[in-house]
């Protein structure tokens, strides 16, 4: 038996739900102790990456949750699944909607320590926590990305030169899948400034990246080293965009280790 309860989440997006976009859906996984009412447990919201959706991180929730954490996995809007729409309506700040109104809704949970709240974020996911973190780093007690696509605001600049260049609908390649992104993605982009979003959280921060990634290029990690505050950059030699087997192992064992030592979860 997991040492967790698995639940399925939807949580209107937007004042009073009034939001365009509707509903975010979650896989919510919380450690049993915390269902029965024994104890306050940190929250941990796992971001997923482009044209995904929550079952992609879901493998890293449950982990979280057997070691202590309330962990969800939202599926953003604009992932490409039914519940989720297209993704050429997708853009980054429709996700930061969305995982704003799964940290509200997941805050008020009384069985929810909120005091202890972390995010998770792979590829641009990765992007999508940081952004969060930065937008309110009081609330967020520590951050663990793996292959975060930091550098995706200048990739999309240099790709077209100007913004009224972007076409309608263009394909960005990632995991060896080509996804259909619209002129909006783009001109949410465009004017992000990562760096300075970095220079603004100044919790603990945990990097894996593999050193063989040729779609965030371990060079994009290398430099949110030096410009955050307090980071810590793990490699992983030979490891690609996404990891598997021992590698995957050795990633979570990283990020369940750091959360602790950030103090996120109970050591």
């Amino acid at each position: 038996m997991n040492d967790y309860l698995a639940r399925e989440l939807a949580v209107p997006v937007g004042a009073a739900g009034t939001d365009p976009g509707g509903l975010v859906h979650a896989l919510t996984y919380v450690p049993r102790a915390a269902a029965a009412g024994r104890l306050r447990a940190p929250l941990v919201v796992c971001c997923h990456g482009l044209g995904e959706s929550g079952l992609r991180v879901a493998p890293v929730a449950q982990r979280l949750a057997a070691a202590g954490a309330v962990a969800i996995a939202p599926s953003f809007r604009g992932g490409g699944a039914p519940t989720t729409g297209p993704t050429t309506a997708m853009t980054i700040g429709a996700e930061l909607a969305d995982l704003d109104a799964v940290l509200k809704t997941a805050r008020t949970w009384p069985f929810v320590d909120a005091a202890r709240t972390a995010l998770f974020g792979r590829s641009q996911g990765g992007l999508v926590a940081m952004l969060a973190a930065a937008a309110h780093p009081a609330q967020i007690t520590a951050l663990a990305l793996w292959y975060p696509a930091l550098g995706a605001p200048a990739s999309v600049r240099s790709r077209f030169g100007r913004l009224d260049a972007v076409p309608e609908t263009f394909t960005s390649r990632v995991d060896g899948r080509d996804i259909t992104l619209g002129r909006d993605f783009a001109r949410d982009l465009w004017t992000r400034d990562v760096e300075a979003a970095m220079g603004r959280y100044p919790s603990p921060v945990l990097l894996v990246h593999g050193e063989a990634d040729a779609d965030v290029p371990l060079a994009v990690s290398q430099a949110a080293a030096r410009t955050l505050t307090d980071a810590r950059l793990e490699r992983i030699p030979g490891a690609g965009h996404g990891f598997g087997d021992a590698n995957y192992e050795t990633a979570v064992r990283w990020t369940v280790d750091f959360l602790a030592w950030a103090g996120v979860l109970d050591d």
